[in-house]
């Protein structure tokens, strides 16, 4: 049904095609967060990679400390490899630390902290005639490695 003043009329022009370029906002964004994504894979790749290495030789330093060493030789290693790793960390007062001062350090610095465990460290280096059984030892070395896992040394 269309009217002879219809037919009349001129039909509008078609408007021009879509051009792909340039692409909507959204699609610039994406790209650039796709891009930056890309860079900063690598990136925290190697940096989780360098954090994991440097744990995990702080966690062989501690297994490696002979058993058979006497108890206050076996704690004064613990006590030098731990102070070493924390100097090359850049924690220099932590170094100067000792007794009851230096478990309080190591308490301070992870949740849950077992200071009976750690009490060793502090008193038990200084006396002669520490006695430690191996699972002392062992519940020692393992505090010890919660406290590595925790910061990260």
């Amino acid at each position: 049904m269309s009217s002879p003043l219809q037919d009349a009329l001129l039909q509008p022009a078609a408007p021009p095609p879509v051009s792909w370029w340039p692409p909507a906002p959204g699609w610039i964004t994406l790209a650039v967060v796709l891009t930056l994504l890309l860079l900063a894979i690598p990136v925290l790749w190697l940096t989780l990679r360098r954090r994991q290495r440097r744990r995990m030789r702080a966690q062989r330093i501690i297994w490696e400390i002979p058993d058979q060493l006497s108890d206050q030789a076996w704690l004064a290693a613990l006590n030098t490899q731990l102070k070493r790793q924390l100097k090359s960390r850049g924690k220099d007062e932590a170094t100067r630390l000792y007794g009851a001062n230096w478990v309080d350090y190591l308490c301070q610095h992870y949740p849950n902290p077992r200071k009976d465990i750690l009490q060793p460290l502090g008193g038990g280096l200084y006396q002669p005639g520490v006695d430690m059984s191996s699972t002392d030892r062992l519940a020692l070395q393992r505090e010890l490695l919660r406290w590595i896992r925790y910061n990260h040394v």
